[in-house]
């Protein structure tokens, strides 16, 4: 008796897998003996950074790397299986036209085992991942290589890991998307206590969270080794003898004569159907020639008019028809108008005006009439008619009422809308004046101060909000002691006890205040990120997230358009810097990152895209949350366009996000947790502010109260606390009588607002 191993397989079923999922799956058991002695059995899983559009391409490389493997019979296992790949590579670039970038991999990673006997050959190549579990002990294999994905020009030889398999080894071909978001202990358990099946099951219940679905991908193939007993046993050969005594006699008949017989009978049939055959050919020639030598009667001729001309001829009698239509209209509104249309037309103008106005005042009456407040008893009906009023006020000003009729019950309305829509007036202050400059940046400084770059002299200041007094924090050219010369201040962003400043040739430099933070006194020193000079001169924002508040780290985001991502780098344990070893992609898959104005980061990761506040956790775009409209469109109908971001407690989902939406000059406040409105903030009316604000912060005092609104603006920080009061309840006085004369110039409405260029800011 001799003992093989046999390899139980998992995997996930086709008909569970969402349709989104770019990865595909093969395995390939071979029933022939010879193959299988010689190449074994293949189990791929490849993966596709990005959505469904991928799977073809990533069945494409299975099937090609499928191909190439079994029918190359040059080599040994090992440099089949590099030849293989190398052919899929070529084959995306030329057939799926995926072409990477120079120096980079591609979006498709392969993950591979093939086990011939008790010999196993693994490899990876880009974002794939492959594990042994061995006497519950995880082992990588081999060291996965994200920048070696396919497509790849400058492609290096895959590395294929070779050893032996042993009874109860258990091996995982699987995409990193899965390990990244449920982690690789929960993975490790499973394969370990369950059937390789039962495990995968469980695994990507877990990944696509019971049937909800899941963005990127769930390629997964779990295997165990398992013992197989083979019994061996030989049968001898056995003659055969033919059961027929007559078997291989010529078929005859033994009746005598039969044969000659039957041959006879079947030639007799035969001729019978030949002269049949010639008789009726013959009375039909016949019957034919009658017919032709009849006389004949002459075919019509008949005249067919092509369409294109029935079409030309229908085409002109119906320009005909609108053209003597045309003349008719000209000619009745001609003498409609010089019957006198324009006294007609000022008469009803007049009426529309005067209408339009009456149903002003009705709908103020349902709102305050008779000493009732219906926006206290029932808002839902009060706003309807405020809304109808208002679009009257509209028409009747259009029609020729003026401010003298209209001015008094337009403010009353508009006071009724602001109730409603929960608008706060506030009053701005000008903290400092930088004249003429051009301020690009601001942050809120771990000491309580104002950090600011004013853009016309590239200067990076220091503002004290008690005292007012700005302090030279960095300026280009500047050598700290750490080394480094400082180049055009871009971004500013805060973290721990620093102020990070990232200037134009992507160098990070630390401002640490110190101990006296009221003199604003501090040292500036440059912070070591290996890679920076990848990101490009794109990059949107930076922020950071404190991860331990006893040593001060933080772990660094920075925006870059160029990967498409938001790079997040951990902080060395040894405080030197960020390495490249260390940082991953936050975002699970990639998205266009080139119009993000702002980013805010508490634990959940907030952007401002596009106009659009998106909230992300662990990578993933939170479905279903969105900052709720603000709804009214009646006063300030453009859509809302945020280019600025800040939050009044940096504690995740506690207190509020604010929101600058320069399209309607407010700054709109909405919960973290649900992105629900809960007010917004308008300037007076007069006010030029709001008009280009580029950033802001909010300070708030003990316990997130009496917040105060920071913020920069045509050369100056300015101030306004977030406590004014709403607008007040409106309290009309008794109406009018309709006017029976309107103005004759109508008065235009004051409350037009322009939309802000945006520009990329930045938040701690």
């Amino acid at each position: 008796m001799t003992v093989r191993l046999h390899m139980k397989l998992g995997l996930v079923a086709e008909s569970q897998r969402p349709p989104e999922s770019p990865d595909s799956v093969l395995v390939v058991e071979p029933s022939i003996g010879s193959t299988t002695r010689t190449k074994g059995s293949l189990y791929l899983v490849v993966t596709g950074a990005g959505g469904g559009e991928l799977r073809s391409a990533t069945n494409m490389v299975a099937e090609r790397i499928r191909h190439e493997y079994y029918y190359d019979e040059s080599a040994g296992i090992t440099v089949c299986l590099k030849k293989a790949i190398r052919a899929a590579s070529r084959e995306l670039r030329s057939t799926e036209r995926l072409v990477a970038k120079q120096g980079v991999g591609g979006p498709i990673g392969v993950a591979l085992a093939v086990v011939r006997g008790n010999e196993l050959y693994v490899t990876t190549v880009g974002k794939a991942e492959a594990y042994l579990v061995r006497e519950a002990r995880l082992l990588t294999l081999p060291e996965p290589g994200p920048e070696s994905g396919l497509p790849n020009e400058e492609m290096d030889e895959p590395e294929v890991w070779h050893g032996p398999l042993l009874l109860g080894d258990s091996l995982i071909l699987i995409s990193p998307d899965a390990t990244r978001r449920i982690g690789l202990a929960p993975i490790q358990e499973a394969v370990i206590q369950l059937h390789p099946q039962v495990a995968i099951d469980q695994i990507h219940r877990q990944l696509t969270g019971g049937g909800i679905g899941v963005a990127g991908g769930d390629g997964m193939i779990a295997l165990e080794a398992d013992e197989v007993s083979l019994t061996q046993k030989t049968q001898p050969l056995k003659p055969v003898w033919p059961s027929d005594s007559l078997a291989g006699v010529p078929e005859h008949s033994p009746i005598p004569l039969a044969d000659a017989v039957s041959e006879g009978v079947s030639t007799m049939q035969h001729t019978a159907k030949h002269v049949q055959r010639q008789a009726d050919g013959f009375i039909r020639h016949g019957v034919y020639g009658l017919f032709d030598h009849m006389p004949r009667r002459p075919v019509r001729r008949v005249r067919v008019t092509p369409i294109a001309v029935q079409r030309e001829r229908q085409r002109r009698v119906a320009s005909a028809v609108i053209g003597m239509l045309l003349v008719l209209t000209v000619v009745g509104t001609s003498l409609w108008y010089l019957a006198g249309s324009r006294q007609n037309q000022a008469t009803d103008r007049q009426g529309r005006a005067q209408a339009a106005y009456l149903v002003v005042q009705s709908d103020v009456q349902a709102v305050w009439g008779q000493g009732r407040n219906l926006l206290t008893s029932d808002p839902t009906k009060a706003v309807a008619y405020l809304k109808d009023a208002y679009a009257n006020v509209q028409i009747a000003r259009s029609n020729g009422y003026g401010d003298d009729i209209l001015g008094s019950v337009q403010s009353e309305i508009v006071e009724g809308l602001n109730l409603y829509y929960r608008v706060n007036t506030i009053t701005p202050e000008v903290v400092l004046s930088f004249g003429s400059d051009r301020l690009d940046a601001l942050v809120l400084g771990p000491d309580g101060g104002a950090y600011v770059i004013d853009g016309t002299n590239s200067i990076v200041y220091r503002v004290d909000l008690v005292t007012r007094a700005k302090r030279v924090v960095a300026v280009p050219g500047e050598k700290p002691l750490g080394g480094g010369v400082v180049g055009t201040p871009r971004l500013l962003a805060a973290g721990g006890q620093d102020v990070l400043i990232l200037d134009s040739t992507n160098s990070l430099w630390r401002w640490r205040p110190a101990a006296s933070a009221s003199a604003g006194d501090g040292t500036l020193a440059h912070v070591n990120i290996d890679d920076s000079g990848t990101w490009g001169s794109g990059v949107r924002a930076i922020g950071t997230f404190l991860t331990d508040a006893n040593l001060g780290e933080y772990t660094l985001y920075v925006v870059v358009p160029s990967a498409s991502q938001v790079q997040k780098y951990p902080a060395s344990s040894d405080g030197s810097g960020y390495y490249a070893k260390s940082k991953s992609s936050y975002l699970v898959s990639e998205q266009d990152v080139t119009q993000v104005d702002d980013m805010y980061i508490d634990g959940s990761l907030y952007l401002l895209d596009k106009g659009v506040a998106e909230r992300f956790d662990s990578g993933q775009q939170i479905r279903g949350w969105s900052a709720d409209p603000v709804g009214d469109t009646v006063i300030r109908p453009s859509p809302s366009f945020y280019t600025a971001l800040a939050a009044d407690n940096p504690i995740a989902d506690q207190g509020n996000l604010y929101a600058y939406d320069g399209a309607n000059r407010r700054i709109v406040s909405f919960t973290k947790s649900r992105g629900t409105f809960v007010q917004q903030y308008l300037l007076p009316t007069q006010s030029p502010y709001f008009s280009a604000l580029k950033e802001m912060f909010i300070r708030t005092g003990a316990n997130g109260s009496n917040p105060t609104l920071f913020w920069i603006e045509s050369g100056n920080i300015l101030s306004a606390p977030l406590t004014g009061a709403s607008a007040a309840t409106a309290t009309p006085s008794a109406p009018t009588p309709a006017p029976t004369k309107p103005k004759a110039t109508p008065t235009a409405h004051p409350s037009a607002t322009t939309k802000p260029k945006a520009t990329p800011t930045v938040k701690h």
